[in-house]
């Protein structure tokens, strides 16, 4: 006899087939509607300059337990995904679903997750009242057209030297657990550097990887035409680094450990040194020695002044390399990438033993010097004849050091975005309610049951601004019947004013994003819909609900 059975989020199942459960048409459609209203919640109060932080338990990187702080929602997910995990399969699919907002282009992640959620309400809503699916996808799809021509009306075009105009997108994307004046000195910095990696280029391409962002507390916000080296004073290096400062200095990148050991046997035979009495070891010793010393000799005859090595070296290496004049900075790992962009920075190569060191694989720097900041010691690579820059940022903590590092980075990722796609929207909203407006401007041209998803996928596009106003602490009503009356004065820039909740022009107020963020948002807010709103049937062959909690693979 089947028996009927109650799942987590409250939909009743029936055992058709012992181990076999089977969720279908309304029951599904609620189990996946559930998942993704939880989701969408989860992110919603962090969205906007007025959104609010959530505190996390999760894990690190060595998959200990942590307490982090976050106001993003790419952050948030993230989070999350490292700790337990998302154990609903549609919150994982649908978590999947915006992943590439997160990971490629570090801003819209909320408004990703906030469309999609509002996409998939209101498809619902049309099909409990009896359009089919496929007819929502088909008029979701007429509106996407739509609002891909009126971003196109929207857009105005920038390029990296525009210099005001990345500023004002970096400190758009920058959290709000920023000082304002905090805010728009890095992001003044942060179109300087985006500047800088675009010139001299004719691909149009902007590499951030050439960018390093470093945040220390007590340090003072800057730009550096190469690298700084950081590690923890406490870090165990063996080599006493730059103790003076260093002019027009040559520096030599070692990315393993230096080693001029000789495989050594106490056995006859084979291919090791035989070392079978204490006068043959004494005269190994010696001439390892020498073979240390003469090393250091050539190096410096070569005009080598600084050498930079990934792994701590042993103090037989140290004494005579230092002894002979050379600077040794060692254990250079933290990060451990920071040796090759060194050497692309002063035009090196990196290699892996000193005997492959050839001078056209010796790097340049115009002045090395050593720097103490807080607990830390930085190798300063000076006025370097490559592409790399490095970004510093303060802070009066750890914690804010670490949330002001953050924040540069997603900022520096979209405003080369921006730059590279040479468009930009005005914020605030103002995207959404252009859109909208749009959309419903074009749905009496829509013939058939299809206009009914045109006019809502209208509706929820006018969600985004409508949050925006409710996590400043406006009434979202209110809000939104004032800005689609400035939209149909034509106002296409009209956006939310976080201080009033008025209609505000987002250009003139300096809100400013890339144009691929909001129209990938879209985009990807509508293929997830596509994904979830056609499910018709949950199976769960042969597993019990209450124990199926599948967590996500990660390195």
């Amino acid at each position: 006899m089947a028996a009927e059975r109650e799942t987590t989020d409250g939909a009743a199942l029936n055992d058709v087939d012992r181990g076999e459960w089977t969720m279908r048409d309304a029951d599904a459609r609620r189990y996946v509607r559930g998942a993704v209203d939880a989701t969408a919640s989860l992110v919603e109060s962090t969205f906007g300059p007025d959104g609010m932080e959530k505190l996390v338990e999760t894990e690190d990187a060595q998959n200990r337990r942590e307490l982090v702080r976050v106001d993003d929602a790419g952050r948030l997910l993230d989070a999350v995904e490292r700790g337990n995990g998302f154990a609903h399969p549609v919150a994982a699919l649908f978590v999947d679903g915006v992943d590439g907002m997160r990971s490629g282009l570090r801003d819209g992640t909320t408004a990703a997750v906030l469309l999609a959620g509002a996409l998939l309400d209101e498809g619902f809503e049309l099909v409990e009242r009896g359009l089919a699916p496929s007819s929502v996808v088909v008029g979701y799809g007429i509106a996407r057209a739509r609002a891909g021509e009126a971003l196109d009306d929207l857009a105005r075009p920038v390029d990296a030297d525009d210099r005001e105009a990345l500023a004002d997108v970096a400190a758009t994307t920058m959290t709000t657990t920023l000082d304002p004046a905090v805010r728009r000195r890095l992001a003044d910095r942060i179109a300087e550097t985006v500047a800088r990696l675009a010139d001299g280029r004719d691909d149009g391409w902007i590499d951030t990887d050439d960018a390093r962002v470093l945040a220390q507390p007590g340090a003072e916000t800057g730009l550096c035409d190469g690298l700084v080296l950081s590690r923890p004073a406490d870090a165990g290096a063996t080599g006493l680094g730059v103790t003076e400062p260093i002019e027009d200095a040559t520096v030599a990148v070692v990315d393993d450990e230096i080693d001029f050991e000789e495989t050594a046997s106490v056995l006859d035979g084979g291919d090791g040194v035989r070392l079978s009495s204490p006068d043959a070891a004494r005269r190994y010793r010696s001439e390892l020695d020498e073979r240390i010393e003469s090393t250091a000799e050539e190096l410096v005859d070569r005009g080598v002044d600084v050498v930079v090595c990934m792994e701590a070296l042993d103090e037989s290496i140290v004494r005579p390399f230092q002894a002979a004049g050379l600077a040794v900075v060692d254990k250079a790992t933290y990060p451990k990438e920071d040796v090759y962009r060194l050497a692309r920075a002063t035009g090196g190569t990196a290699v892996s033993d000193l005997r492959d060191l050839t001078d056209d694989r010796l790097g340049r720097a115009d002045r090395v010097a050593r720097r103490r900041v807080g607990d830390a010691v930085w190798t300063v690579f000076e006025g370097c004849p490559g592409p790399v820059h490095t970004l510093v940022a303060g802070g009066a903590t750890a914690g804010e050091s670490e949330r002001r590092r953050e924040a540069v980075e997603d900022a520096l990722e979209t405003a080369a975005v921006a730059a590279m796609d040479g468009q930009v929207l005005p914020g605030a909203g103002a995207p959404s309610m252009a859109v909208a407006a749009a959309v419903r401007d074009g749905a009496a041209e829509v013939s058939g049951r299809e206009q009914l998803a045109v006019e809502a996928f209208a509706d929820a596009v006018e969600r985004l601004p409508a949050t925006l106003a409710r996590n400043a602490g406006h009434d979202p009503v209110t809000s939104l019947t004032e800005l689609r009356a400035a939209h149909a004065d034509g106002r296409s820039a009209a956006g939310v004013d976080p201080e009033t909740g008025d209609p505000v022009d987002a250009w003139e107020a300096g809100v400013i994003e890339p144009r691929r963020v909001f129209s990938q948002a879209v985009e990807t807010a509508a293929a997830v819909t596509e994904r979830l709103l056609t499910i018709d049937a949950v199976l769960y062959p042969n597993v019990q609900l209450p124990g199926y909690t599948p967590r996500p693979e990660r390195n």
